[in-house]
């Protein structure tokens, strides 16, 4: 018969990722690594199995794996191990599975250890597990000393009465060496990695076996550039990974990786695997979820993120594999977005990780703050019940989450825009959707994906949050197709395609049609193979021509309105001449980069091989570095070629006392700020004071406040006075 582990079945043919000619050793075998925790061989977490002579056949569990034992010092209590210790086995737990029993070692980092016959402390009996199940009264129990020789996770369960009264779960990593933040998943191994079962897997995809919306789905087609699934072509729809059942985890975290002398902290939450066409990549990106009654910790208090220290309350997280970006490189979508930092504009912060599931390797992640609503409650203090996180595809929208979630109210906003009329000065209609919709978020966030060049956009990857007297915001996500991404959507040039043709459907504005309208003989930017899909399947940008739906289209209609134009330039200005540049962009690469060591990129590209031809593989992320060295100027030229603007001139706003100024709602981000707007174009400033101090007006004797500066053609200065 086949090797058989714990792990899987090394030869099974349903399972992609082996090559049969070398089982033991394929580093892309997300259940055997060859690396790490390697089991494929038959090599045991806690010794050799020629030093146990008291039971010489192995204990089979209920699904046929072999155990991760084979001596005397584990005495099964059934034939049948681990039955009905799957993941379904954790409502019965109710708060008691906390892992806050102390009969096992700590989990940490070992040269060597030993364990100890665990003692019960509540008079019952102690049951263990070795695969990341939840123990029962089927599972082992560890009778003498037992030897750990290679990274393992235990799972233990004091029993009184038939009934679990403690639990505890250690990840014990041997000869481990990491130098960035570790999280340890312990998962059921069969109902996460089985080569037939696993969510993980590709499965026989014979038969809807899970929760798969999308068995029966058609592919369109689409750019299929990715090959790494001998089993099926991208994005492979009736396969395990596009199920969306939710396991019980166990996550413990540990923040200074091998450093850590004591675990940082320890959940128990749900697990999913998330992402679009990127779950067809080896390594799979999961969302981590506390916010579910199943689970007895609802809330994690901890910061990840240096950038925002004070939200220490988060209800969720993402591990993600860096989704399209995987063949190409570590911190994409991670680097643009968080450009955006400062703004009005919100993104989900970072943190690079090392990843293990039940003591095995996985590799590095993308630690991502989760957009739904509790994201707002972590970062704002907004009750999470009180607003709604949208998802927006073109014309529809959705919202994320239950207890009342809805998309109505933006779908109401989004529609007024569309329909509306907001031409001329003082336009009502224009100033009751302020009230309703952030006009600075919404122009600064557009302006930002015309220079992420993001192709996979603008009828897709769309997020906002608002509703409930706060106007609607927008938040930066998954920008990978950005920055020159290749191969890119059919039908987006990704080195010089002009975003504002891309959008909005002309490169001029006096071109444009303002119902959306496509202009006789215009091209159709991104119509591509299959025009008016939707882009879910195939991709965003599959617009019937002119302003393309949605955002889009809402951007077009603001544009008639004199003073949203004149916001839109300012903003953009403030935006390409202190956020979006090619310093930012090198400064954000270097620091994201020095978090990833060497040694640890070494580690993981063995694990899981770059070796797709479409794609050009650059992990030190100079690839993005010098795509940005003249993107700064092209989108300037861009946005001047559709507004027509000609003359741009240098402008010095000052600050004299304690206080800040907006320009057309956005605050500088110096108090003496100098930078590049344009002339016949005013600027709206506002002085906004701060710490009890008083406005007493401008260096020019004006004591307007709010107040337009007219720029005339030379350089100008001003300065707003405090005291």
């Amino acid at each position: 018969m086949p090797l058989t582990s714990p792990y899987g079945d090394i030869q099974d043919p349903s399972n992609p990722y082996v090559d049969p000619s070398n089982p033991g050793v394929d580093p892309s075998d997300p259940y055997n690594p060859g690396i790490g925790g390697d089991l494929s061989s038959g090599a045991l977490p806690f010794g050799s199995s020629s030093s146990f002579a008291g039971q010489t056949n192995p204990i089979m569990s209920s699904s046929g794996m072999i155990l991760p034992y084979s001596s005397g010092n584990i005495q099964p209590t059934s034939s049948a191990v681990n039955a009905n210790s799957s993941s379904a086995g954790l409502k019965e737990y109710d708060d008691n599975h906390k892992a806050k029993a102390t009969f096992l070692p700590k989990a940490g980092f070992y040269s060597n250890l030993t364990i100890e016959p665990p003692t019960p402390t509540k008079g019952g009996q102690i049951y263990c597990t070795f695969d990341g199940s939840f123990p029962t009264q089927g599972s082992q129990q560890i009778t003498s000393a037992m030897q750990i020789t290679k990274s393992t996770v235990v799972r233990c369960s004091e029993f009184v009465n038939g009934q679990p009264a403690d639990t505890t779960t250690q990840t014990y990593f041997i000869g481990e060496n990491v130098s960035m933040p570790v999280v340890a998943l312990t998962v059921n191994h069969h109902d996460m990695f089985d080569s037939t079962d696993g969510l993980y897997a590709t499965g026989p995809m014979n038969q809807l076996r899970c929760n798969n919306p999308n068995f029966n789905q058609m592919s369109m087609g689409g750019n299929q550039t990715d090959n790494n699934n001998s089993k099926c072509a991208e994005p492979c729809y009736k396969a395990n990974f596009w199920c969306e059942d939710e396991l019980p985890v166990h996550v413990e975290y540990f923040e200074k990786g091998s450093s850590t002398t004591e675990k940082t902290w320890e959940i128990d939450a749900g697990i999913s695997l998330i992402g679009n066409w990127s779950r067809y990549k080896p390594k799979k990106s999961v969302a981590i979820k506390m916010d579910n009654d199943d689970y007895g910790d609802k809330v994690l208090k901890y910061s990840f993120f240096k950038t925002r220290p004070e939200a220490k309350k988060m209800k969720s997280f993402n591990l993600r594999n860096n989704g399209n970006r995987f063949w190409t490189d570590y911190i994409g979508d991670a680097m643009m977005t968080s450009l955006m930092e400062g703004t009005d504009v919100d993104y989900q912060r970072s943190l690079q990780v090392v990843v293990f599931y039940n003591g095995e390797y996985f590799g590095i992640h993308d630690l991502r703050e989760r957009l739904n609503r509790s994201f707002v409650e972590t970062n704002y203090g907004i009750d999470s019940k009180s607003i709604n996180m949208i998802n927006i595809k073109g014309n529809s929208a959705e919202a994320s989450g239950t207890n009342g979630a809805s998309a109505t109210e933006y779908q109401q906003v989004a529609n007024q825009i569309t329909s509306g009329n907001f031409a001329g000065d003082n336009n009502q209609s224009y100033e009751q959707m302020k009230q309703k919709f952030n006009m600075n978020s919404f122009a600064q966030y557009m302006l930002a994906e015309f220079y992420f060049h993001n192709g996979d956009w603008p009828e897709n990857n769309i997020r906002a949050w608002g509703g409930n007297g706060n106007p609607f915001k927008f938040v930066a996500f998954d920008t990978d197709h950005g920055f020159g991404f290749s191969p890119g959507i059919s039908g987006f040039d990704v080195q010089s395609q002009n975003m504002f043709q891309w959008a909005l459907g002309s490169a001029t504005r006096d071109n444009s049609q303002q119902d959306g309208q496509q202009n006789p003989g215009q091209q159709q930017p991104g119509q591509g193979q299959f025009p008016g899909m939707g882009g879910w399947d195939i991709g965003g940008g599959w617009g019937f021509g002119g302003a393309k739906q949605g955002p889009a289209q809402m951007l077009n209609k603001l544009l008639d309105n004199n003073d949203f134009k004149r916001l839109f330039i300012n903003n953009a200005c403030i935006l390409l001449d202190n956020y979006l540049t090619y310093e930012n962009v090198q400064k954000k690469v270097q620091e994201m980069m020095a978090a990833i060591p060497a040694s640890e990129q070494q580690r993981d590209q063995q694990r899981w091989p770059r070796n797709q031809g479409s794609f050009h593989w650059a992990p030190d992320g100079s690839d993005l570095i010098q795509y940005a060295q003249n993107r700064t100027q092209t989108v300037r030229q861009e946005m001047e070629q559709y507004f027509g603007l000609q003359n741009a001139v240098n402008v010095s706003i000052n600050v004299s006392g304690s206080g800040s100024v907006t320009v057309d709602g956005m605050k500088l981000p110096k108090s003496n700020y100098q930078g590049k707007f344009y002339a016949g174009n005013d600027l709206l400033l506002q002085a906004v004071p701060s710490n009890g101090s008083v406005f007493t007006g401008w260096s020019d004797g004006s004591t307007e406040n709010p107040r337009k500066f007219q720029l005339n053609g030379g350089s100008a200065n001003i300065t707003a006075q405090f005291k």
